[in-house]
């Protein structure tokens, strides 16, 4: 009778460890072998062919979305902030996160980051309360996002979101454990849509290609079968920038993982002109106009940052914001800009999506500076240096036709 009860209560433990282990299970956190991935990891029918999207960031709310029609892309990206989400407790009420849902219903495919902000919020104790509820709070976003959701990137800048003091640790852990978590949620969920880690930033300098941490987590990301790849941001100055972060980062994954890029720009050549003395053939331009449309700058503005300054403060005719760059070297010399780029990524059989900015962000009557980052400059749409025209926003110099063409699959570069 005794050995009758001990036998039943292990069946029973039995099936109470199998029912644990189907709701709660086990990540899989890479052994260095990929050799399976491709019938294992999830996304593993995801169509990698390469596509250019729009960038949104965390303006999804503040997206027009005539803009975003004109720029017939079939691919949209933003990102959530986590923390601030949680700590508000507003994932119901949050605008971007409300409107990036929206997406897929108006026949768009889209891409999710999931931003830790560790800067702004100080990185809690491994293990500790705080750390616990953020790695837990991922399961709230993800039941409301992911089935409007593409593709899932954990992070979204994990290295300039944190001190370079917890580079390697706490942060990898923290990743590691934050990547377990979406795992976890997908195989219990029975999610296949693929998974990605990022975004590796600046992966053309060497204080980032030389850093233990930033290497152990991109290690990470090649020994683990259940990501589909890496994120990478490149914001540079030249095309050799870019070109050398696409091969690190091609080099430093799985031979069948892909990269993303969520975000690219040419911000930091254009900052390098911010001093510059506006061209004189700008100023002769506008001094031969016979349209009224193309104005000189007023006096004591001599400086390329200074004219941007008082555009943002006192938006230009379309007409004038157009001659500044055709009459100002160094913008005519990138109005090939995303002719160049998508060569790039097509070049680089790894690079699935690209994303580049829809609009230009920023704040009213905040001083543009000879130190300020010129994403401005970079926008397919002109809604604030620019005057609207019949209540919309004005086009990009050169950007958004050669991204429509791109996105239409033809040749950005004609």
């Amino acid at each position: 009778m005794k050995l009758k009860i001990i036998v039943i209560a292990l069946m029973f433990a039995g099936m109470c460890n199998s029912c644990g282990n189907k709701s709660n299970p086990e990540p899989s956190t890479g052994n260095g072998d990929n050799s399976q991935t491709a019938s294992t990891r999830p996304g593993k029918n995801f169509d990698f062919t390469y596509n250019m999207g729009v960038n949104l960031n965390e303006q999804a709310a503040q997206a027009d979305l005539d803009d975003l029609a004109d720029t017939k892309t079939k691919w949209v990206r933003s990102f959530v902030e986590m923390i601030d989400v949680y700590k508000t407790n507003s994932i119901d009420t949050n605008p971007n996160l409300n409107t990036f849902i929206t997406f897929k219903a108006k026949g768009y495919k889209t891409v999710l980051n999931l931003k830790f902000n560790f800067v702004a919020n100080v990185f809690p104790a491994v293990g500790s309360t705080d750390w616990n509820n953020y790695i837990a709070f991922i399961d709230q976003v993800l039941a409301k996002a992911m089935p409007y959701t593409d593709v899932l990137v954990v992070g979204n800048e994990p290295f300039i979101e944190a001190d370079p003091s917890t580079w390697n640790e706490p942060l990898n852990s923290f990743y590691k454990a934050a990547c377990a978590r979406v795992y976890s949620y997908f195989t219990l969920h029975g999610i296949d849509k693929p998974i990605f880690l990022g975004s590796f930033d600046m992966m053309f300098a060497s204080a980032r290609t030389g850093n233990t941490g930033i290497l152990n987590l991109l290690n990470f990301v090649k020994n683990t079968n259940y990501l589909s790849g890496a994120d990478v941001h490149i914001h540079h100055n030249t095309d050799t920038e870019m070109i050398n972060a696409l091969n690190f980062m091609s080099n430093g994954i799985g031979d069948d993982q892909k990269l993303l890029v969520t975000e690219f720009s040419a911000k930091n050549y254009f900052k390098s002109y911010n001093t510059s003395n506006i061209d004189p053939a700008f100023i002769a331009a506008a001094n031969a106009s016979t349209t009224d449309q193309i104005f000189p700058p007023p006096p004591g503005i001599t400086q390329n940052y200074q004219y941007i300054d008082y555009a943002l403060k006192n938006p230009r005719p379309a007409e004038e914001w157009y001659a500044f760059w055709k009459n100002s070297a160094y913008l005519e010399n990138e109005k090939g800009y995303l002719c160049t780029a998508n060569t790039d990524f097509k070049s680089h059989s790894k690079v699935a999506l690209a994303f580049y900015a829809l609009r230009q962000s920023y704040g009213v009557n905040v001083d543009f500076t000879a130190t300020t980052d010129p994403w401005v400059m970079n926008g397919m749409f002109l809604n604030r240096s620019v005057q609207q025209i019949n209540g919309r926003n004005q086009k990009s110099y050169s950007f958004l036709d050669q991204f429509v063409r791109i996105a239409q699959g033809q040749n950005p570069c004609q």
